[in-house]
């Protein structure tokens, strides 16, 4: 994974990989619903997008099934 850009909340990310951790190899991620839960765990201000962007990139790298619903 790259190195973050100094506007990206580390909480947020941390989040993120729990998320996709949690949910196994054989599940597909709904970024909505990812988007939903990090909102919900975290106080990030990054946007919507940000967030979308973020855990497609950590999606991808796990190998894991997105569906891009947001």
């Amino acid at each position: 994974m790259r190195d973050l850009p100094k506007d990206v909340d580390a909480d947020a990310v941390i989040e993120i990989g729990r998320y996709l951790d949690d949910r196994g190899k054989g599940a597909r991620i709904s970024v909505h619903e990812a988007i939903r839960i990090v909102r919900k765990k975290t106080r990030t201000k990054l946007t919507d997008a940000g967030l979308e962007e973020l855990i497609v990139e950590c999606a991808a790298a796990r190998h894991l099934a997105i569906v891009l619903d947001s």
